[in-house]
């Protein structure tokens, strides 16, 4: 059973949220966030090899940090989106190439999961960058799936939807907040039952490649985001192997 994992981003709202909930089911967390590991610089591969040969690897990767600025395209320039797509989905690459390549190395099944956005598919004003790096996370977590399925690799990322997790480094209008949280509440939709269904269902399916969304919000806070990540992790020990079609 997969028991060891490297969560980076693990100071971080969610990132904290998910290191309690996987220590609370038995997994060996080793976190990594700012400032031993800037995602931002060009040495995020070479840092998680270096995390890997002093834990004597590690049986599942988490990727749960991210930059959310709130910013109209007339107010964002290159730099921004440079810096915004470098730590939301360059970092989230190099971390999952050196993964996959230790795993591949030492022919041990793995497990990758990577915190997107409903952003990715469905933008709201003022996250023009933040949705093109959630956008290019999913793309790379199908590319991981479709050709690491056959390594025993199984890759996937989780949406829990817009959490205010008061970041000091990426501060969030309070109108914004408010104007999101009003939304998610108008479109609530499913009973708190139905939506307790689909947790447990999510957690007993066997995919890869896929993206879980869930719900965010004040009431939601961190938890959808962290059982979604727990639950994609724990399927590990389930009995299907699941392999692209291409591949079988």
């Amino acid at each position: 059973m997969l028991k060891s994992v490297l969560l980076l981003g693990s100071r971080g709202g969610l990132g904290r949220a998910i290191g309690s909930r996987l220590t609370e089911d038995g997994w060996t967390v080793v976190g990594a966030d700012l400032p031993e590991l800037d995602l931002a610089r060009p040495d995020v591969a070479s840092a998680v090899a270096r995390l890997q040969e002093s834990h004597g690897g590690f049986d599942a990767l988490v990727h749960a940090a991210g930059l959310y600025p709130a910013a109209p395209v007339s107010d964002g320039d290159e730099e921004l989106f440079d810096r915004v797509l470098t730590v939301n989905a360059r970092s989230a690459f190099a971390a999952g190439a050196q993964f996959v390549r230790r795993c591949v190395a030492a022919g041990r099944p793995g497990a990758m999961v990577f915190v997107s956005s409903g952003a990715a598919t469905r933008a709201r004003p003022g996250t023009a960058v933040y949705a093109a790096s959630k956008a290019a996370l999913d793309a790379l977590v199908r590319a991981f799936a479709l050709e690491h399925g056959r390594d025993r690799i199984r890759c996937n990322a989780v949406a829990p939807g817009f959490v205010d997790v008061g970041s000091q480094v990426n501060p969030v209008p309070r109108s914004y907040v408010e104007g999101v949280e009003a939304a998610s509440e108008r479109a609530a939709g499913p009973s708190r039952g139905d939506r307790r269904r689909r947790r447990v269902a999510a957690e007993r399916r066997c995919v890869v490649g896929q993206r879980a969304v869930g719900a965010g919000g004040r009431r939601g806070r961190h938890r959808v985001g962290d059982f979604a990540v727990v639950a994609q992790l724990n399927r590990a020990g389930a009995r299907r192997r699941w392999m692209p079609p291409s591949m079988r």
